[in-house]
């Protein structure tokens, strides 16, 4: 009876150190997560800050004065924009069908084609500041 007796308090006695173990585990996991739950709140307040300042900062009239003072933009006039008549035209490649069974390659259309202007390569006109000026 005393070997019954003393298994039943060993027994007795890690069941309580474990139940004492997990007591702790479970307090410090919830100490963690009350922490999480601070920086969660922490975190949704900062955010909800800086979309105030974002909304303040994007406000139409404040960013309309920024521009004036800072950027040199003026309206779009007819001077500034240019016609349809100064770009380029590109010319239709002639229909030359191949007669020796050689693929047409723009070579090959090149170097029979010798009395027809060469495509014309125009600069696009740019519009710069001094130009304007």
């Amino acid at each position: 009876m005393r070997r019954s007796t003393i298994l039943w308090f060993l027994i007795a006695t890690c069941l309580g150190v474990a139940l004492f173990l997990v007591k702790h585990e479970v307090q410090r996991r919830e100490e963690q997560l009350a922490q999480l739950h601070r920086q969660i709140l922490s975190s949704q307040e900062a955010i909800h800050v800086l979309e105030a300042e974002w909304s303040y900062l994007n406000r139409p009239d404040r960013l309309e004065a920024l521009v004036r003072r800072h950027l040199d933009l003026v309206p779009l006039d007819n001077q500034r924009l240019g016609s349809i008549e100064l770009l380029p035209m590109r010319l239709p490649l002639p229909d030359v069908g191949s007669t020796d069974g050689m693929p047409v390659t723009q070579a090959s259309i090149g170097s029979g084609t010798a009395n027809l202007p060469p495509l014309p390569v125009g600069r696009p006109v740019v519009f710069t500041r001094e130009a304007r000026r």
